[in-house]
C-alpha cells in the first residue's frame, strides 16, 4: 500500500530535519606556511582551535625555506589545502603553468622595513645616505624585502647596492659590529622586531631604527604573503570555516587585550615547529607597534591592488586565472 500524501511529505520533512541536525562533517586541513609575517595567526588558530575551527582537524606543514623549485614540487604533489606564502611567488608559479594554485587572497599588507643606524641623537639615518651604500637583506637577494626596498629607494632617488645577509647567528654579528655593519638592513618581520629587542638587551655598539616603511614611500598598499587554495579536495563549507578561523586569529593577535599571549603562542611555535628560537617581546613588540598588517579583502576588492601591484613594483602582468573563481 502506497503512502498518503502528507505521509510522504512528513517522512521528507524528517528527512529534512535530520539533514538540518545532522554533527558537520569534519575534515582535515592541511596548511602550508613559511617563518615570516604569514605564521603569528597560524599558531594562534592552532593553539585555539577548539574554540574557532572545533569540528576540523588543523595539519601544519613548513615551507621549503628559500627553496622555489622544492615549494612548487610541494604544491605539485597536492600534499596541502592551503598555502601562505609571498604573492608573487605564486604569481610566478601560475605563470610557469601550474594550474592547482589559485590565490584567495593577499593576506600581509605590512610587515618589510629597512633599518638604517641610528645617529648620535638616537634618530634614523637619513635614506639619502644610502646613495651607493651598501644595504643588507634577509633571508637574501631576489626576495621581497629586497624588491619592494629598491623600489621604494628608487621613488625618492636613491640608488644602494643590496646585499644577502642570511638569518641567525651570522646576520646578528653583521650588524652589531662596527667594522662590519652596512649602511642599511631590509628584513620582514618578525626579523626586524628581533633586531631591534636584541640590540637593546645586548647593547649593540651599532644601534638601528625603522628609517622606511616601503608601504608609505610606495604610495600604495603592498599585497606581501598570500594565502593560496591548493587543488579543489575540500567541501566549500570547509573551507569557509577555515578561512573564517584564520581571519579570527589574526584580529584576535592584534586585540591589545591579546598581544601578551599572542606573543607568548608564536614565540612556542617558531621554536617548537621551525627550530627558530625568537623572543616572546620581540613578538608583542610587533604587535603593538603594528608593524604587520594582516587582512583578507574579498576578490573584487583586491583584484585592482594586486594587478598594480605586481606591474607597478614587479613589471610583471597579472594572470587572467590567478584569483579563485565563484
Amino acid at each position: 500500500m502506497r503512502p498518503s500524501l502528507p505521509t510522504r511529505w512528513l517522512a521528507a520533512l524528517a528527512g529534512l530535519f535530520f539533514l538540518a541536525c545532522a554533527p558537520l562533517r569534519a575534515q582535515t586541513i592541511r596548511l602550508s606556511f613559511p617563518p615570516d609575517p604569514n605564521a603569528l595567526p597560524v599558531f594562534v588558530l592552532q593553539a585555539k582551535q577548539k574554540e574557532w575551527l572545533p569540528q576540523d582537524k588543523l595539519e601544519l606543514k613548513a615551507n621549503p625555506s628559500g627553496d622555489p623549485s622544492a615549494m612548487r614540487a610541494m604544491i605539485a604533489s597536492g600534499d596541502m589545502d592551503y598555502a601562505l606564502f609571498n604573492l608573487v611567488g605564486g604569481v610566478r608559479f601560475v605563470q610557469g603553468g601550474m594550474r592547482n594554485v589559485h590565490l584567495v587572497s593577499p593576506w600581509v599588507w605590512r610587515g618589510i622595513y629597512l633599518l638604517t643606524p641610528v645617529d648620535a641623537e638616537g634618530r634614523a639615518t637619513a635614506l639619502s645616505a644610502l646613495q651607493g651604500k651598501t644595504v643588507a637583506v634577509s633571508p637574501g637577494l631576489s626576495t621581497p624585502p629586497q624588491i619592494v626596498t629598491q623600489k621604494a629607494l628608487q621613488k625618492i632617488g636613491v640608488k644602494a647596492d643590496f646585499i644577502a645577509a642570511g638569518s641567525g647567528t651570522v646576520l646578528m654579528n653583521l650588524l652589531r659590529d662596527p667594522s662590519r655593519a652596512p649602511a642599511g638592513f631590509a628584513a620582514a618581520e618578525p626579523m626586524v622586531s628581533q633586531v631591534l629587542l636584541r640590540q637593546q638587551q645586548e647593547n649593540w655598539p651599532v644601534r638601528w631604527a625603522v628609517a622606511l616603511d616601503p608601504t608609505q614611500t610606495l604610495g600604495t598598499e603592498i599585497p606581501l604573503g598570500a594565502l593560496w587554495q591548493i587543488g579543489n579536495s575540500l567541501p566549500a563549507a570547509a573551507r569557509e570555516r577555515f578561512v573564517a578561523a584564520l581571519q579570527r586569529a589574526a584580529q584576535w593577535a592584534n586585540d591589545p587585550r591579546n598581544q601578551a599571549e599572542a606573543a607568548r603562542i608564536a614565540a612556542k611555535g617558531y621554536a617548537d615547529f621551525f627550530r627558530q628560537p625568537v623572543p616572546p617581546q620581540a613578538f608583542e613588540n610587533m604587535l603593538q607597534a603594528h608593524r604587520v598588517v594582516w587582512r583578507m579583502d574579498d576578490a573584487a576588492t583586491a583584484r585592482p591592488v594586486v594587478e598594480r601591484y605586481l606591474k607597478d613594483v614587479f613589471g610583471i602582468a597579472m594572470p587572467p586565472a590567478l584569483f579563485i573563481t565563484p
